[in-house]
């Protein structure tokens, strides 16, 4: 399994010289299966630059893991060149609102709304499948993918992603000291994320942040590590970085993390996900 991070950025797409080494893209994965199948997990803007790639290497078939509606995770799919290739066959599973989202987009009429962009006819086909209920498991060619109930404002779900004896956990916007109705606590995450090869989670804040951010629906990185240690997870990438969070403050916090983890899970591999990187589950 192949995972490759096309967006990292939380809240807001940002751009600057101090932020090169991690990107400013808000939140978007590709995910190779051992079958070649392209999972999609989140729509924010770096999905831009994911559409052109696919299209350069002419895969034309896609599934889309929604893990909830807000812009950071969505704004990205009015610019995913794909929709407008009537041979594209693009998977999604239903997401409360996602559909009338996308159908808003799909239709010239309305789909202006979003952007000029959008005059363009949607010509993909769109494959809707039923949701992806909490602990339900769905095949995805060669994978397996589970929908993990996130505790974030508004309702969020993460994926757990397992092929040919290697998983993938994906909780992007987790709140993990702070219940907004999923009914996880912090030892149901530990059970379901536990001897998963790699983690991918919400760490937008410091421990000092989060005392003043607490309820926004995001982790601290130290609580993501936390999650981690406890769930003996191979490796952790730090995700959904803040949007004024320079490379230097982001290369800071995975030098602390991994002095913390040292000491206690020495063999846990910790480093924060940024735009560009490949990380392959052998």
């Amino acid at each position: 399994m192949l995972i490759r991070c096309w967006g990292a950025r939380g809240n807001i797409p940002v751009s600057g010289a101090e932020m090169l080494e991690h990107g400013g893209a808000t939140p978007c994965l590709e995910i190779r299966t051992s079958d070649q199948s392209v999972i999609i997990c989140d729509a924010g803007t770096g999905i831009r630059n994911l559409g052109s790639a696919l299209l350069l290497e002419s895969k034309k078939e896609y599934t889309l893991l929604l893990s909830h509606t807000h812009d950071d995770h969505l704004v990205g799919l009015p610019f995913f060149e794909p929709l407008y290739d009537p041979e594209v066959r693009l998977t999604v599973f239903e997401h409360d609102v996602l559909r009338t989202k996308l159908e808003t987009l799909c239709d010239p009429l309305t789909s202006r709304d979003f952007s000029p962009q959008c005059t363009r006819a949607v010509e993909a086909v769109i494959n809707w499948q039923p949701a992806l209920e909490y602990g339900q498991v769905r095949r995805v060619g060669s994978a397996f993918v589970v929908a993990i109930p996130a505790s974030h404002p508004g309702g969020c779900r993460g994926f757990k992603i397992t092929d040919r004896g290697k998983t993938v956990v994906y909780l992007p916007d987790n709140e993990l000291m702070f219940d907004h109705g999923a009914d996880m606590d912090f030892d149901a995450y530990v059970q379901v994320c536990h001897g998963a090869d790699l983690l991918i989670h919400d760490a937008q804040f410091t421990c000092d942040e989060y005392t003043c951010s607490k309820g926004w629906g995001h982790s601290s990185w130290e609580q993501a590590l936390e999650l981690a240690i406890a769930a003996e997870v191979q490796q952790l990438g730090l995700f959904h970085h803040d949007a004024d969070r320079t490379d230097l403050q982001i290369r800071g916090i995975v030098e602390e993390c991994k002095r913390n983890a040292a000491t206690r899970s020495p063999r846990l591999l910790c480093f924060a996900m940024r735009e560009g990187s490949e990380i392959f589950l052998l």
